[in-house]
């Protein structure tokens, strides 16, 4: 048997227990997290939120791969996760055209105004961007990348 099967074996056997090895992969870094907490290298905040965080997470996923409304999910997920991810650059740059530019035309207004141009910049944004992954996604069927 050459090493391209066997590694494509290996492969197929880890993706069957992505939970197991998710855990293992935890564990140890959590030991070493705690370590260099103990050395001074790390927060007490990062290591908690690591601590505490990182088990939901895995539940979360483990939840998602084997939940009845999986098709539902990976469509949420697919929209708001897109929607945040384009429309932080949308907003960006609507946002520098229009207020950080020196020669923006809303440049100068300070205060309330600032805000609400604040904020009808930004919700337009993450709208767009939501709706454009929202087609994409509808276009591809909503399949995950796996």
């Amino acid at each position: 048997m050459s090493v391209k099967n066997k590694l494509k074996i290996k492969w197929y056997e880890s993706k069957q227990h992505w939970s197991l090895l998710a855990i293992g992969i935890y564990i140890g870094a959590l030991i070493i997290l705690w370590i260099e907490y103990f050395r001074g290298y790390l927060s007490l905040i990062g290591t908690i939120l690591y601590t505490f965080i990182t088990p939901s997470v895995l539940i979360s996923v483990y939840y998602i791969r084997k939940s009845t409304h999986q098709r539902n999910i990976y469509k949420f997920i697919f929209i708001i996760g897109g929607g945040l991810a384009l429309g932080w650059p949308i907003w960006g740059l609507i946002s520098f055209i229009l207020i950080g530019a020196t020669w923006s035309p809303f440049y100068e207004p300070q205060g309330i105004l600032r805000i609400i141009i604040f904020i009808l910049t930004i919700v337009p944004s993450y709208v767009v961007a939501g709706y454009i992954f929202y087609k994409w996604g509808k276009k591809r069927d909503f399949r995950p990348y796996m």
